[in-house]
């Protein structure tokens, strides 16, 4: 059996990542690299079985958390604003002088799949749609057919 293009590009992205040392390129590899192996993840073969193990999936994510890490590594070349200490942060609680936000918090690990996340918000447009009508006047009504 073949590598899928996605996998391809997957493997691509895990051996060039750690070379990276462009922290905005490194971030959007982390992104890539997290939307290939949902892709991957969801790939059937003919049988409809999952074209990869659930083992080289947890392999993949391993190492894409690892690349994810090296972003949290170096926080210091980030500035970011820092409060004196004692100072009250706008949550009313002390913020320590070391608590500084890292740069893998920006990122977020996305759990589900797209295409039933779309046929919910589809289904919940159609349904707004239908129970509630709304009136419209001519010109509004002609002016929606002009642009469907």
């Amino acid at each position: 059996m073949g590598l899928s293009k996605t996998e391809v590009n997957l493997k691509r992205l895990l051996v060039t990542a750690p070379q990276q040392q462009n922290q905005a390129k490194l971030i959007h590899y982390v992104a890539t690299l997290r939307e290939l192996l949902e892709q991957l993840a969801e790939e059937r073969n003919p049988d409809g079985l999952p074209r990869i193990s659930k083992a080289k999936v947890n392999e993949y994510a391993e190492n894409i958390e690892a690349v994810a890490a090296k972003l949290a590594v170096p926080t210091s070349d980030v500035h970011t604003p820092k409060e004196p200490e004692g100072e009250i942060s706008s949550s009313g609680t002390p913020k320590a002088e070391g608590s500084v936000n890292s740069a893998s918090e920006g990122l977020r690990r996305r759990f589900g799949v797209h295409s039933n996340n779309e046929e919910k918000s589809r289904d919940t447009i159609d349904s707004d749609q239908s129970s509630a009508a709304v009136k419209l006047d001519d010109a509004a009504r002609t002016h929606i057919e002009k642009h469907r």
